[in-house]
């Protein structure tokens, strides 16, 4: 019998994450497409959903319906060059995907999600060996009613994460980034960028867990929200006992365009270890009145003014995007989230 306990989380305040595990997710099964060498190996079916074990209720709540589930597993030593693996998103369904990075290699890959419908559940679950390299970008553009995603990473010794989620969809839900740093040594860094609109309630829940000697783990997530959406981010760096020599620092901050946006930030730091650096740091505030003023002494307009403060706060959460044809998509999305909520 599969337990169903909360959220492994503290606090998730003024989130109905409840409510949400009320819904039944869309029942159907498609599988997300690989886009790689053929070194990479790929493998589709319902044989797959053996490797996600439930241990929460989020978890249960994924596999209780039918769901593509695909595995990808990068050799060892690996080296994905300048062309990135890419992971495509089923058009109308969400799905289980689980991808094991092997020893040594060192790979770039971009998740794309703009699957439709109306209740999906996503759980990713990414699996690192000793000293492998991933920059790791996922881009969400859903435009479903609610999404429930999960994602899920393992490092083991002197593995490197980079991991990016831009946030661009129009659903709300939650959007959960759990990196467990394993092996001594290990490194995370997890940006967020985040642009909310529209009646969206949508919460951003990150969190590290140092376990494994002299690791590092940091958090960086930026929002924007605009009309009446809520956004809520949860930051949530945890020291364990035993894991000395480690660091954990996050920032959290919202900026909010509308008098009826509603933005939360809250940095949560759990240290049981004394031997270890740890920081936070969170805002949530409003367009800085001088930015705009300076811009538009220089002759911009207001709009225009506005439009390039937001993008540069969202460079903040998008900054390790280094394909130049993909940030450019972003930021086309965001001149054209905001120009229809100026109309």
């Amino acid at each position: 019998m599969v337990e169903t306990t909360t959220l492994p989380a503290p606090n998730l305040p003024k989130f109905p994450l409840a409510r949400y595990l009320k819904n039944q997710p869309d029942n159907v099964e498609d599988r997300v497409i690989l886009h790689a060498p053929q070194a990479i190996a790929y493998a589709a079916g319902s044989s797959e959903v053996q490797r996600f074990t439930p241990t929460n209720s989020l978890d249960a709540w994924l596999l209780r319906s039918p769901q593509g589930a695909t595995t990808v597993d990068i050799p060892a030593h690996f080296v994905s060059g300048d062309d990135p693996i890419v992971l495509t998103g089923p058009k109308n369904a969400g799905g289980l995907l689980y991808v094991h990075v092997g020893k040594g290699a060192k790979v770039t890959l971009q998740e794309k999600w703009a699957s439709g419908g109306h209740v999906l559940g996503i759980w990713l679950m990414l699996v690192i060996d000793a000293d492998a390299d991933v920059n790791w970008l996922s881009y969400d553009s859903f435009t479903a009613d609610t999404v429930l995603v999960n994602r899920t990473a393992t490092l083991a010794a002197n593995a490197k994460l980079n991991w990016t989620l831009a946030g661009f969809s129009h659903n709300s839900g939650l959007n959960r980034v759990d990196v467990r740093l394993l092996g001594q040594n290990a490194e995370a860094t997890v940006n967020v960028g985040v642009l909310a609109s529209g009646n969206q309630h949508v919460n951003y829940t990150t969190s590290v867990t140092n376990e494994g000697q002299h690791t590092v783990g940091h958090i960086n997530q930026r929002g924007v929200i605009t009309g009446n959406a809520h956004l809520m981010f949860n930051g949530i760096g945890h020291i364990i006992k035993g894991a000395r020599g480690s660091d954990a620092q996050q920032e959290n901050r919202v900026l909010m365009l509308s008098q009826r946006a509603e933005g939360d930030a809250n940095p949560i730091l759990l240290i049981d270890e004394n031997d270890v650096t740890a920081g936070h740091a969170a805002s949530v505030t409003r367009v800085n009145a001088d930015q705009l003023y300076y811009l538009m002494s220089r002759g911009l307009s207001a709009t225009l003014a506005k439009r390039l403060v937001i993008r540069g706060f969202l460079e903040g959460g998008l900054a390790e995007i280094d394909d130049v044809r993909l940030k450019k998509e972003l930021f086309a999305t965001i001149d054209r989230t905001l120009v229809a909520e100026d109309a």
